[in-house]
């Protein structure tokens, strides 16, 4: 994964793109200078504006071993579906049980797009943006509610809207910000919820650097705030039980070879 990274960051670096670590790896880097013995994956953030600015830069890529899962992917792959980004390598599989395994990835990187909010409209943004990407999933066949209330509340309103209207009401709704100067950025699908994936633009610019697998990457300026607002004690370490990760049925790290971890 590290290679990845690195060829992420060198792109970041040849566009001026900002990006940093966050979540996991973000943790790891502070409290085990590189990749939490259990985990198997990386969470990278960045503004929308250079989320975007990225998908353009690597659509235009004539040779790279290197690709991009995004919504920008056709409407016949279940990353479309996805309101973030992974970065894989080629001729890799990293073979996730919850998916289809004709939508299984390579080895990759999750790439977070942050968007600006101002904080007493968060709890708005989040709660419909993510009601609209819902339905948008569910009438694309993707979901099904588990919840029944919200699965009638969705199919009552699924009448409403057009697939298309559903998916481009739910960007707006996340992206209203980005032209304002504000002070607030978040991650609105984050499984943490708003009150901890919304922090200040003070609380992560101007970034610094912070070692990761013995090599420099950008991290929040106040990672104590960061990360004590993600998972409170972050330095105390999590129960056996809970030190849990993707759990992939197997890995392969060269198709060409198919050497694999199971």
């Amino acid at each position: 994964m590290i290679e990845i990274l690195n060829e992420f960051v060198n792109i970041c670096t040849s566009y001026n793109l900002k990006y940093f670590l966050t979540a996991g790896s973000l943790l790891g880097a502070i409290r085990h200078s590189g990749f939490i013995p259990w985990d198997d994956d990386m969470d990278i953030a960045m503004p929308r504006n250079d989320y975007e600015k990225f998908l353009d830069v690597y659509a235009n890529l004539k040779e790279s071993n290197y690709y991009l899962l995004s919504n920008r992917n056709s409407k016949e792959n279940i990353f479309h579906y996805y309101t973030y980004a992974k970065f894989c390598k080629k001729n890799t599989i990293f073979a996730e049980d919850i998916q289809d395994p004709k939508f299984y990835s390579g080895i990759f990187i999750d790439i977070w797009p942050y968007d600006k909010t101002i904080k007493i409209f968060t709890p708005i943004q989040t709660i419909f943006g993510k009601f609209f990407w819902k339905l948008f999933r569910v009438k694309s066949k993707i979901d099904t509610p588990k919840n029944i209330i919200l699965y009638y509340v969705i199919i009552f309103f699924s009448i409403f809207f057009t697939i298309d209207q559903c998916s481009i009401i739910s960007k707006k709704i996340f992206q209203f910000f980005n032209k304002y100067e504000v002070k607030s950025i978040s991650f609105f699908s984050g499984i943490k919820g708003y009150k901890k994936e919304t922090h200040s633009l003070s609380t992560i610019f101007p970034l610094k650097k912070q070692f990761f697998e013995g090599n420099l990457y950008n991290i929040p300026c106040d990672f104590n705030k960061f990360l004590t607002q993600f998972y409170g004690n972050y330095m105390k370490l999590p129960p056996i039980d809970k030190r849990v990760n993707h759990n992939p049925s197997y890995i392969i790290f060269d198709t060409n070879k198919n050497s694999s971890i199971n």
